[in-house]
Parts: structure tokens; sequence; C-alpha cells
């Protein structure tokens, strides 16, 4: 019986995306692209994303310190953008951050164990553009007391 105490409220549809750290993202593009016939959709100064499907994979350069393969962070699709801001805030959940773009808009998240998660509203669901960056992100504003 599947546990359903978490609230429902969020309307998540599934991954936006998975971003991984690798110290050399020309060698893991390179795998990616022609062992396993992902294509390119967008490319920075840190990072490539990769889509195979309709899932996209990120490549993030990794820093100095920083665990090789490991997970960047994880971007949930959400379904409704008005009023996300306050249901995270009703469910006690840290904000680190929030981003506007052309094509979408997010907000970052402190999960456990200091995951980092993005929740990514796109007005389409379905499309992934290959202009999707991460560049620096809007520091949260201060929790009201």
């Amino acid at each position: 019986m599947p546990i359903h105490s978490a609230p429902r409220e969020f309307g998540l549809l599934g991954f936006d995306h998975v971003e991984v750290r690798v110290r050399d993202r020309a060698k893991a593009k390179r795998f990616f692209v022609e062992q396993l016939g992902m294509d390119v959709i967008g490319e920075g100064d840190d990072h490539t994303f990769l889509l195979f499907g309709d899932q996209v994979l990120g490549l993030r350069d990794a820093k100095d310190g920083e665990t090789l393969g490991g997970i960047d962070h994880i971007a949930l699709r959400v379904s409704e953008w008005t009023g996300l801001r306050s249901r995270v805030g009703r469910a006690r959940v840290t904000i680190t951050g929030e981003k506007e773009r052309e094509d979408s808009r997010s907000l970052f998240l402190r999960g456990p164990e200091g995951l980092k998660i993005e929740l990514v509203w796109r007005p389409d669901p379905h499309s992934h553009p290959s202009t999707h960056t991460h560049g620096a992100t809007v520091p949260a504003p201060e929790p009201a007391e």
C-alpha cells in the first residue's frame, strides 16, 4: 500500500531534467551521443543538455572538490506557477533561489541531505528548449517572521 503523507498540491508532472557533475564534459558528451544515441540540445560554458526521448540529461562541469558523477540537482516539472511559492512555504520547504527565464520559471529548494531540487514551470510542459541555461540564480528573499 503506497504511503501518501506528502501534500499533493505542487502539481508535479515528472522530471524536467537531471544534472550530473563530470570532470571531462567533452568525453561524457561523446559517450552519451556516440554510444547511447542522445542528441545535444543545448550547451553553455559549464554545461551540456542531452535529449533522449522526451527526457533531458544535463552534464555540468564539476568544481574542485565536488563528487564526480554525483547528482548536481534534480529538476521536477510543475503544472502551475501561480501560488507555487505559497504552497512551498506552507510545506515548510526552504527556497534557496528563484529564476525567471523567457521559456520557464524555477524555484530552487533545499532537499534532504543537501540535495538541490528545482521546481520548473514551462508554458508548454512537453518542451525543453535548447536555449535552457543556468545562470546565477536570484537569491530567495528572507522568510517573513
